[in-house]
């Protein structure tokens, strides 16, 4: 993981249902802990999928949430945004992800799993 940019958290996540909220977990300089988020809009396009979202970060050791925009392109995503409330506030947050298949809650589905610094 990046940390030369901030301060460094992981994530793997997946859709609840059909969606639009979010559920997974988190690790890395928050600590192990949940990830709760909910997609506010999304647009399809052709190759780059565009999605502006509510991530929520509750690790042990550090609790936030950001607003972020999302550009998905293939399976990859590039992240930007900034902390709205909790730990850093008003700090820039930015990442990445990988859409991947993972088990969970007894499923497989697709999953995105990245990381994302924070300052």
């Amino acid at each position: 993981m990046d940390t030369q940019s901030g301060i460094g958290a992981t994530f793997t996540k997946w859709m609840v249902g059909e969606g639009p909220e979010m559920a997974g977990v988190v690790g890395g300089a928050v600590g192990e802990g949940t990830y709760a988020g909910k997609v506010l809009e999304y647009i399809a396009g052709d190759p780059t999928v565009v999605v502006e979202a509510r991530y929520q970060f509750n690790g042990t050791a550090r609790a936030f949430t950001a607003l972020v925009h999302v550009e998905q392109t293939g399976l990859q995503a590039v992240i930007t945004g900034v902390v709205t409330d909790g730990w850093a506030k008003g700090s820039p947050v930015k990442g990445k992800y990988t859409e991947i298949k993972c088990d969970h809650d007894g499923m497989t589905t697709d999953c995105w799993q990245g990381t994302l610094a924070v300052g």
